[in-house]
């Protein structure tokens, strides 16, 4: 019998350095600063001052998330800013618009780490045969993920990483779970799914047939969700399989 389990990726696998509060506008506002200083860098004429620039791009950001966890958009960090550019009557090429997003992600990125025990319990799931996935919902070039995830030490044990940006499926939308369970060859009956926020990962999961397992955090709280099992660091996940045999 296949088995597989698999990840969300932010406050799972991955933990960010999270400033003042912990809000998301904390956490996006130093990097939406940095397209606003990459694009004056590059001799960009922006008219707006940066503070009506960080509204207006984060109104932009917050609007295309809904839509893309809804299933109405696909929103990736590259067509986000260039739309946020051509506010200014700006076109950007490919080369650019790469570089305008990893000036982006650049201060979310510093202080990044693996959330406590996830490499060993990775370990230690491939030590039991288990096939390991990965599913994220993110707007980021791919590449940057990648190379955050093998910094941590965490990359080596993923197989077939999905980023939703990149595919243009995002969690809850039962395609890439399906997809991902596709991958690895594996049937919903025999996955689990682990991941911290209920909408997305809980609900998405189950909703295919997984188990599921809420990784508690305080970003997202449970509501009237019923996931499988409830954890609050990654080796609990494991005497949890034992007693599911799966």
């Amino acid at each position: 019998m296949t088995r597989a389990i698999i990840f969300d990726m932010g406050n799972t696998l991955m933990q960010f350095v999270r400033p003042g509060t912990g809000s998301w506008r904390e956490f996006e506002t130093p990097g939406i600063r940095g397209i606003y200083q990459y694009l004056i860098d590059q001799g960009h004429p922006i008219g707006s001052h940066v503070d009506d620039f960080v509204e207006a791009m984060f109104a932009r950001l917050a609007e295309g998330w809904a839509q893309s966890t809804g299933g109405h958009i696909n929103l990736r960090a590259v067509d986000w800013i260039a739309a946020g550019a051509a506010a200014h009557a700006l076109t950007l090429d490919e080369a650019a618009l790469l570089e305008a997003a990893r000036h982006y992600a650049r201060p979310m990125r510093q202080g990044v780490a693996a959330t406590p025990g996830a490499v060993a319990t990775l370990a230690e799931l491939r030590e039991r045969g288990y096939r390991i996935g990965l599913i994220s919902n993110t707007i980021w070039p791919a590449e940057l993920h990648l190379e955050d995830l093998e910094t941590i030490g965490v990359l080596p044990y993923l197989e077939h990483p999905l980023f939703s940006g990149e595919l243009g499926i995002w969690k809850p939308n039962p395609r890439v779970f399906r997809h991902s369970l596709e991958l690895l060859g594996v049937a919903p009956a025999d996955a689990v799914f682990v991941g911290d926020s209920p909408r997305e990962d809980i609900v998405g999961a189950q909703g295919v047939g997984m188990r599921a397992v809420w990784m508690r955090g305080q970003e997202f709280p449970l509501g009237d969700v019923q996931p499988d099992a409830t954890i609050v660091t990654l080796p609990e996940l494991l005497p949890i399989l034992e007693r599911w045999g799966i």
